[in-house]
């Protein structure tokens, strides 16, 4: 048997992740724009929390492009 099947598969994932990771932010972008409709105390709050998951997104992706090469 030959491990062709397994690396097809690890590869899929590894295809899909950044395709998840933009999918995730563009969501994340849309939550930043419904957040303005909020109370200012929460929409900041919610608005900071966005930004730095937003960050984390953005840090993954960029790790996921440098391990691609």
């Amino acid at each position: 048997m030959t491990d062709r099947p397994e690396q097809g598969s690890d590869w899929q994932m590894a295809e899909s992740q950044p395709s998840e990771l933009q999918n995730m932010r563009v969501l994340l972008e849309e939550a930043r724009g419904l957040s303005r409709n909020l109370a200012y105390h929460r929409r900041v709050r919610l608005e900071s929390t966005i930004g730095e998951t937003l960050d984390e997104v953005d840090r993954q992706i960029e790790e996921l492009r440098t391990a691609k090469g």
